[in-house]
C-alpha cells in the first residue's frame, strides 16, 4: 500500500488577511506547514512575520484559573468577536476573586496550624495548674517555658537544685527532651537565661491568645483551630460555586484562545513582503479538494501547486492504509514511519502479525478471553493496544479450530493435533516454508521500493535485490530437491549462474550501481579494499540469510510450547480441579500471550523490515486545535 500523495501548494494574499486565512482556510485542514524562509533563501525582499505571539500567555493563564477551579479543559462553542484584551480583562476579574479567597484560606489554614503547633506545646505544661496570664504578668520574676535534651538536664541538675537564683520544674520527658519551665529573679534575668541557653535550652514563647490554665488554653484553640477548618471549607464551597458561575465562560474563553494560539504559531511558518503574505505547506491528495474549495471560497488569494520532486523538499508521510492496518500503526511507528518514497507497509504488518500470533498461540477458548479482554481495553479504557489484542485473539481463535484445542482440550473438537504422529515436524517444516516466503516477499518489497526510487542496488545488486533473491531461491530449491532425491542442481553450470555469479554481483554492488547510473566515476580507488570490505559484508549477507531464515523455526516451536504448557496444566488439574484448570488456563495465556506478542514482534522488525523497509519519514503533522490538551 502506497502513502497519500502529496501536493505542494504556496499561498500569498494581503498581509492584513493573514490571520483571517490561517483561521478559515489552513488551520484544522490537512495542510502541514513548512518554513517558507528556509524554501526560498533567495528572495531578498521576503522577512518574518510578527513572531510574537499574546495568545499563550493568556491561554496558559486560563489553565491555571481552570485547574484552580477544579475544571478540565474542554471545548466549549465560541463568539468570533472575542479580543485579546476582552480574555485578560475577565480572566483577570476572576483570578482577583480566586487570589482573595486563596489569601483568606491560606491564612486560616495557617492559623489553625499554629493553634495546633502551641497546643502541642501545651500539652507538655498541661500538669502546672496555674493561671498563664499571671505568669505574663510577674512582677519580680521572670517565667520561661520550653525543652532541653535530656543528657544536658541530667548533667546539669545538680547544679541547678543548688542555686537559689532559679527554679527548673520538669513537666515531661518526651523523645530525648525534657520539657518544663524555669522561675528566675527579675535581676538575674540574664545570667540565668544564658545558663540555660548553654544547656540548650529551646524557649516557647506562651502565645497572647493562650488564657487561663493550660487545660482551658488547650480546649479553646483547639476550638479555634476547628472553627478555621470550617470557613477553610466554606471557602472551599465558595470555590465551586464560583466554578458553576464562571466555568462555562471560562471555557468559552479558552477555546477561543486554543484557536488564536495556533493561529499566531503559524507566523513562524510564513514570509513577508512589503504588503503580502507567503504561506507554504503540503496537502496529501484526499485533501486537496476541500483545501481548494476554502481557498477559492475566502477570493483574493493566489496559490501555485508543485509536485513533489519539484521543491527539493522531502514530503512527510501520511498513511494510506486499510482499517486492519491503521490499528497496528503504533507498532509500525516504533520501528518508525516510512519516508515518502517508500510503500507503506502497514497492512502487511498487520495480516503477517495476526498470521504469525495464531499459529504461535492457537486455541479457541482462550483466543475468544483475548479478543474480550482486548474489546474491553480498546472500548472502555481507550487504550490502543486492546484493538491489537482483539485482533490477535481472533486470529488465535482460527487457528485453535485448525488445532482443535479449546482451553488446552484436544478431544472435543478435530482438528491438526501438533504431537501426534509426525505433526511436530511437519509443523517445524511448514514454519521454515513461511519464514521462505515472507523473506521473498520482503525482497519483492525492496525491489518494488528501488523501482519507486529509481536505486538501481535496491533492484538489481544488493542482497535482497534479484542477485540476492537468485541465489537465495537457488539454494533453497536446489537444497529441497536434492533432498527429496528428485533431481540434483548442484551441477557447475547452475552451481556457477544460480549461485556464484549472484554472489559476484553482491560483492562488486557498489562499482555495478555507479556504472548502472551512469557515473563516469565508478571504478572503486582501490581494488583490494573494494574486495576486503566486500567479502566481510557478502559473509554478513549470508549469515543473515541462515539466522533469518531459521528463526522462523520460532512459529512452530511456541504452537508445541502451548500444547506442552496445557497438558502440564491438565496433568496438575487431575480428573476435575476447576480451580487449578482455570488458574492454570489464565497463567498460560497471560504468560504466552505477552511472549508471543514480543516473539512475532522481533520477526517482523528484524527477520523482515530489516530487508526493505528504510523508514526515516516525517509524520503529516496538520495544524489542529486541542482544546483538551494544555499549552506547555
Amino acid at each position: 500500500m502506497s502513502l497519500q500523495p502529496m501536493k505542494f501548494v504556496t499561498v500569498t494574499g494581503p498581509l492584513d488577511t493573514f490571520d483571517q486565512v490561517v483561521r478559515q482556510c489552513i488551520l484544522n485542514r490537512q495542510f502541514h506547514p513548512e518554513s517558507a524562509l528556509q524554501i526560498i533563501k533567495l528572495d531578498k525582499r521576503l522577512r518574518p512575520l510578527d513572531a510574537d505571539n499574546p495568545a499563550a500567555p493568556l491561554l496558559r493563564q486560563a489553565d491555571s484559573l481552570l485547574e484552580r477551579l477544579g475544571m478540565t479543559p474542554d471545548y466549549r462553542p465560541y463568539p468570533e468577536e472575542f479580543t485579546l484584551e476582552y480574555c485578560a480583562h475577565q480572566m483577570g476579574q476572576l483570578g482577583e476573586r480566586l487570589d482573595e479567597l486563596d489569601r483568606q484560606a491560606d491564612q486560616l489554614r495557617q492559623e489553625a496550624a499554629d493553634d495546633r503547633h502551641f497546643i502541642q506545646q501545651l500539652e507538655r505544661f498541661s500538669s502546672i495548674n496555674v493561671d498563664l496570664e499571671s505568669l505574663r504578668q510577674l512582677r519580680h520574676m521572670v517565667f520561661r517555658f520550653g525543652n532541653m535534651p535530656e543528657e544536658s538536664y541530667r548533667s546539669f541538675r545538680e547544679a541547678l537544685e543548688k542555686r537559689e537564683d532559679c527554679f527548673f520544674f520538669p513537666t515531661k520527658v518526651e523523645d530525648g527532651q525534657v520539657y518544663g519551665c524555669y522561675f528566675a529573679l527579675r535581676r538575674q534575668e540574664e545570667v540565668v537565661d544564658a545558663l540555660f541557653a548553654s544547656m540548650h535550652f529551646v524557649q516557647v514563647p506562651l502565645s497572647q491568645r493562650a488564657e487561663g490554665t493550660a487545660e482551658k488554653a488547650i480546649e479553646a484553640l483547639a476550638q479555634e483551630a476547628e472553627a478555621d477548618d470550617l470557613s477553610v471549607e466554606r471557602i472551599a464551597q465558595q470555590v465551586q460555586e464560583l466554578a458553576r458561575e464562571e466555568g462555562e465562560g471560562l471555557l468559552m474563553l479558552r477555546s477561543w484562545l486554543c484557536r488564536e494560539n495556533q493561529v499566531m504559531d503559524l507566523r513562524r511558518y510564513a514570509a513577508r513582503s512589503q504588503k503580502t503574505f507567503c504561506i507554504m505547506g503540503w496537502v496529501p491528495q484526499d485533501g486537496w479538494a476541500e483545501f481548494e474549495a476554502q481557498l477559492e471560497g475566502f477570493g483574493g488569494l493566489d496559490y501555485v501547486v508543485d509536485a513533489p520532486e519539484e521543491t527539493g523538499v522531502v514530503p512527510p508521510s501520511k498513511l494510506k492504509t486499510t482499517s486492519l492496518g491503521k490499528i497496528f500503526e503504533p507498532f509500525l511507528k516504533m520501528y518508525g514511519l516510512p519516508n515518502y518514497n517508500e510503500y507503506d507497509p502497514s497492512t502487511f504488518m498487520a495480516v503477517t502479525y495476526c498470521l504469525f500470533f495464531g499459529i504461535m498461540f492457537g486455541d479457541v477458548g482462550q483466543g475468544a478471553l483475548l479478543v474480550a479482554c482486548g474489546l474491553f481495553m480498546g472500548m472502555a479504557r481507550g487504550l490502543w493496544l486492546g484493538q491489537i489484542i482483539a485482533c490477535c485473539g481472533v486470529s488465535s481463535t482460527v487457528f485453535g479450530f485448525v488445532y482443535g484445542s479449546v482451553f488446552g482440550f484436544e478431544d472435543i473438537i478435530h482438528g491438526f493435533k501438533i504431537l501426534e504422529g509426525d505433526n511436530v515436524v511437519y509443523l517445524l517444516l511448514a514454519s521454515l516454508g513461511l519464514g521462505v516466503a515472507m523473506i521473498g516477499y520482503a525482497m519483492l518489497m525492496n525491489i518494488c521500493n528501488g523501482i519507486r526510487q529509481r536505486n538501481f542496488d535496491k533492484i538489481f545488486f544488493g542482497p535482497n535485490g534479484l542477485a540476492g533473491m537468485v541465489f537465495y531461491f537457488g539454494l533453497i530449491a536446489a537444497a529441497v530437491l536434492a533432498l527429496l532425491d528428485v533431481v540434483n542442481l548442484f551441477q557447475p553450470v547452475y552451481v556457477m549462474l544460480v549461485l556464484v555469479l549472484p554472489l559476484v554481483v553482491i560483492l562488486f554492488r557498489e562499482p555495478l550501481t555507479k556504472l548502472a547510473q551512469g557515473d563516469k566515476q565508478w571504478k572503486p580507488a582501490s581494488m583490494g579494499e573494494l574486495l576486503i570490505g566486500g567479502f566481510f559484508e557478502l559473509f554478513e549477507t549470508l549469515l543473515s540469510f541462515l539466522t533469518n531464515t531459521l528463526s522462523f523455526l520460532r512459529v512452530g516451536a511456541y504452537a508445541i510450547t502451548h500444547v506442552a504448557l496445557m497438558l502440564v496444566v491438565h496433568a496438575l488439574a487431575g480428573s476435575g480441579n476447576l480451580a487449578v484448570l482455570v488458574a492454570g488456563n489464565l497463567f498460560v495465556m497471560g504468560m504466552e500471550s505477552v511472549m508471543v506478542c514480543i516473539q512475532v514482534l522481533r520477526l517482523e522488525f528484524y527477520e523482515m523490515f530489516g530487508r526493505f523497509y528504510q523508514n526515516g519519514g516525517r509524520e503529516f503533522r496538520p495544524h489542529v486545535v486541542d482544546y483538551s490538551a494544555k499549552l506547555h
